[in-house]
This record gives C-alpha cells, structure tokens and sequence, in this order.
C-alpha cells in the first residue's frame, strides 16, 4: 500500500517531523512518497534557483527502505494570493504525480499532506487525508492574502479524515472540524542529546561557567535580531554561537558585535554531542502571528540537554515551568531573563530538566501518530 507525504520542506540529512512521520510510515510497510517544497517559476528570475527550478526532471529518487524522494514540477506565482490560480497549481501538481512512475496515484493508504493549499490535489487523489498543520501558513510574509490562505486551508481541513496540530494556538483555527483534531507536539531524539549531557555533568561537582550561549536554526525574517544584539553588548564576555543557515539580512545586522558566531549548518549529531555544555539556549524570534503559534524544535532539544532556555513570547512554551524557560517580550526582559537563568541554574537542575524531558521522546509523538492513522476509515498494513 502506498502514502505520499506532501511537504513543505526538502528532503534532507536533518531529521525534520515531517521525514520522521515518513519515515514511521515506511516502518509500518507503506511504500512512501515524500513528496519535496514547490517552487514557483518566479525563481527563473534568479539564476542560482535554475538548480532548484529544474530538480524534478530527475525523477523519484529511492532513499533507501522503502522511501523515495520526489521534487514536484514548478507551480505558478501567486498561488497564495489566488484560489484560481491555488487550484490550478493544484491539478497541474495532481497530475504531475499521477505520470511519475511507479503508479504513485492509485492504491494510495494515506495522504499525509503539510500543504494547505492544494486541496483540489487531495480530491482528486481520493485517499484518506492527514492534514497535519505546524505553522500559521496564513502569517508568512511574501505575495500572501492571509485571507485566501485561510480559505485554502479550512477546505482541506473539511477534506481530511484527520487533522493534526503541533498546539493549542494552531489548533483553534479548526474550531470547526473538533471531532477529528488531535494535538501532536514536536519532539526530540531524547538519547541523542541527553547521553553526551549526562556523561559530562556526572564528571563534575559544580557546574562550570562557560561563558557560551547556544541558538540552532535557521535564521530570517522572524528572527530578533535587536534583541540577540542587545544581549551581545549586554554579555560581551559571552559567546553567542549560532548554528544554522543566516540570511544576510540578519548576518549584516550582527555584524557589529563579534561574539556573535555564525557556526553555520552542522549535523544534529555533531551539535549534540556538545549542547549541553552551553551556559544558556536562546530562541530570539520577533512578536508575529507566525512566531506566536509555532512549537519550536529546538526547546525540546535544549531541554534534554539541560539547558536552561530564555525564549520570546512563545506561546506553545507557556505551559513549562520557569525553571525550563523564561520567556521575554523585549530586549531588556531577555536580560533580565538571561541573568535570573544563570544564576539558578546547577547541576541539579540540568538533571532535573533532562530527566523530565523523557516524555519528549519521539517515541511517544509517533505513537499519537499511530493512533490518528489507525483510526482512518481504511484498511492497513
């Protein structure tokens, strides 16, 4: 039995929610789809995008256990701004899939979809629908009419079996469609990041200052780049280490304060084996819409480390206690914030805090998961 996995992102070696979820799927005996973001042809404008433009012409790739890859051919502009053009984005990617080799349109088990805006793609696929929603599409910058998005998106919401939020923020947009929403959060390969934590906190009697503070993620328009300068000049004999893809707009912006290091893109291993010896983890995001709803991976990730974590207002970490988290709305709460932190902090509490982070595992999401798609009106292997 087959599944496509309709995604926003790439397929990469980051073991994102949406590859685990597929991943999952090809364990329970489902050949997989995982289908990658579309790009529109408005990148012929930029001639680093013709890679990118051209990528489907290289057709299925198989990753390995019954998991293949596919970029989808190039959509028209504006298809957030336009239902019209939505769903005419919508056949042309409903057939793109149904020529691919391999019959990838019928005998489908599940669509497991992270587009809201294909849900013209969905009927005509006709297969039981997981409409699994981590972000506020609506709230993106860019060509987008908030209101045409939310249109899109409530009627995949009424064409999916199931719909999946990651909080209780995203979860009230489907007011709606109650009796088939469930509440997934993100989550963490616990073992990944507690064990190398656990090894070098039991070396110690007293937790040493590293004068190190830690940020992972990419790095663009939502990130606060005024508060992040301002806690540099706050703590210049701190370090600010920041591992992840930087637009240049935020680059530029930190360039004036050294102890910001942009470490670039490294493996979740390699970032692992060394986060827990960070004095602190930041999330720095600007107040939006977009950044209100979201449920960010990466505090799942500090906290099994032990790291204490200073966030901006945040509102899926609101539910955590201070001693996990302290959420900040301006530079000098983030200060204040960061200093209350450090000084609370020990060995203790990083024990503590990585202990409690066991219910974070991805074990216990895919099982939630499990359940959502055992109870789909159809058969499984």
């Amino acid at each position: 039995m087959k599944a496509l996995v309709l995604s926003t992102n790439n397929y990469r070696s980051f073991p994102s929610r949406k590859q685990r979820f597929a991943r999952h799927l090809a364990e329970r005996e489902y050949d997989v789809l995982y289908v990658e973001a579309p790009v529109t042809w408005l990148a012929a404008v930029h001639a680093n995008q013709w890679r990118k433009l051209c990528a489907w012409r290289a057709g299925t790739k198989d990753q390995g256990g019954h998991l293949w890859t596919v970029s989808p051919a190039p959509w028209l502009p504006f298809f957030k701004k336009s239902e019209k053009i939505a769903d005419r984005d919508a056949h042309s990617y409903f057939r793109f899939l149904h020529h691919l080799p391999g019959d990838w349109t019928s005998e489908i088990g599940v669509v497991v979809t992270y587009l809201p805006f294909v849900p013209e793609t969905l009927r005509l696929l006709g297969a039981p629908v997981i409409y699994d929603c981590v972000d506020d599409h609506s709230a993106y910058p860019g060509l987008i009419d908030r209101a045409t998005v939310n249109r899109l998106e409530q009627r995949t919401a009424k064409l999916s079996s199931a719909v999946i939020a990651t909080n209780e923020t995203i979860g009230a947009k489907f007011s709606a469609f109650e009796e088939k929403l469930s509440l997934i959060q993100n989550g963490v390969d616990y073992e990944l990041f507690a064990q190398p934590s656990l090894a070098w906190l039991n070396t110690l009697k007293t937790l040493p200052r590293q004068h190190k503070f830690l940020y992972v993620g990419a790095m663009r328009e939502w990130f606060d780049t005024e508060t992040l300068g301002t806690l540099a000049a706050a703590f210049p004999d701190f370090t600010i280490d920041c591992y992840g893809g930087a637009s240049s707009e935020v680059s530029d912006k930190l360039s004036a304060h050294p102890n910001v290091v942009f470490k670039g893109t490294l493996p979740q291993p390699e970032i692992a084996k060394s986060a827990g010896q960070y004095d602190l983890a930041l999330i720095p995001f600007r107040n939006s819409p977009l950044t209100a709803g979201v449920d960010p991976l990466k505090f799942y990730e500090y906290a099994s480390a032990g790291l204490p974590v200073v966030a901006s207002m945040i509102q899926a970490l609101g539910a955590f206690s201070e001693e996990s988290v302290m959420l900040a709305a301006t530079p000098d709460e983030y200060i204040n914030a960061v200093r209350s932190m450090l000084t609370a902090d020990s060995l203790e509490a990083r024990k503590r805090r990585i202990e409690s982070s066991k219910r974070f595992d991805w074990s216990y999401r895919l099982a939630e998961f499990d359940r959502v798609l055992d109870s789909l009106p159809v058969m499984h292997p």
